[in-house]
């Protein structure tokens, strides 16, 4: 049920009103928690001696400054500074922002949502990183902006991230093919040189294949007068030879694994369609008239 909060507002599910808290506007910066820093390095400082934790910032160089350089095509940067509260021992809640900052940061994700609607109900400009698949939590609040390919951290983790933003008016969300590429182009970023793949004749059975068939829900099995137990095969150029024990098998049952391989892909690739409601169907309808 709807009810009314202390101010006369309807309110949805009974949501009971809360204290919101607003940054500090300053026209220097806060010194004992400081958001303001001359250059990369004097922010990792912050990180010394600092007990680490799940949240600790590992975002490289490189992929932060692309970040950074991103946010100055789609934001004037000009007489702008670059804030930073995130670190061991921060509190982006009481620190001093200036009049002129802009944060561009990698926030704890565990409370991320909050951090988005701090900013936004206390009207600093930000551009953050955020997490990859529940990006849209913060919506509600500001824009969230899609890229397309995961970051590789200074701690060797891939994650996926996007990055959320109060930068693009009206905007909900938003692709950003700019950064995607900005980031790509970053050292830190480089896959490493790619490594030869081989394609192997179907009378070798391994392990992945048969997950695959089991994954398809399919039986298949191998008889021992079938099959027999190889390490490496004649005219396998790779030096270390295969990884781990593979099967050698008849070519009838070659062709049986390949069946079953395509039965089981084909199974994998069945999915229950999900429509919409009549509900449902009516707000697209007032959206295409909006």
């Amino acid at each position: 049920m709807n009810d009314m909060n202390e101010d006369g507002q309807l309110t949805l599910f009974g949501d009971e009103p809360e204290v919101k808290k607003q940054a500090k506007r300053t026209h220097l910066g806060g010194s004992s928690n400081p958001v303001v820093f001359t250059d990369y390095d004097s922010f990792v400082a912050k990180f010394t001696d600092k007990a680490k934790t799940t949240d600790d910032c590992y975002t490289p160089k490189d992929v932060y400054e692309a970040v950074v350089k991103y946010v100055g095509t789609v934001y004037d940067m000009t007489g702008k500074v670059v804030c930073r509260p995130f670190y061991p021992g921060g509190d982006y809640e009481n620190a001093e922002y200036p009049d002129n900052g802009v944060v561009i940061d990698n926030p704890p994700f565990s409370l991320f949502t909050k951090i988005c609607r701090f900013y936004s109900e206390s009207n600093v400009p930000f551009f953050l990183f955020g997490p990859g698949l529940t990006i849209m939590s913060c919506c509600r609040f500001c824009t969230a902006v899609i890229v397309a390919n995961q970051i590789k951290f200074d701690n060797g983790a891939m994650v996926k991230c996007n990055f959320a933003s109060n930068l693009f008016g009206n905007a909900i969300v938003v692709t950003a093919p700019l950064l995607d590429d900005l980031i790509k182009a970053c050292e830190s970023q480089q896959a490493p040189k790619e490594l030869p793949k081989y394609r192997y004749p179907i009378e070798l059975l391994n392990v992945s294949q048969m997950q695959s068939i089991a994954r398809g829900g399919e039986v298949f099995r191998v008889e021992r007068a079938q099959s027999v137990i190889v390490r490496d095969l004649d005219r396998f150029t790779k030096a270390s030879g295969l990884f781990g024990d593979h099967l050698l098998i008849s070519a009838a049952l070659a062709r049986a694994k390949e069946a079953a391989l395509a039965r089981a892909k084909e199974e994998m690739l069945r999915a229950i369609p999900v429509e919409l409601s009549e509900r449902e169907r009516r707000i697209v309808e007032r959206l295409d008239k909006n």
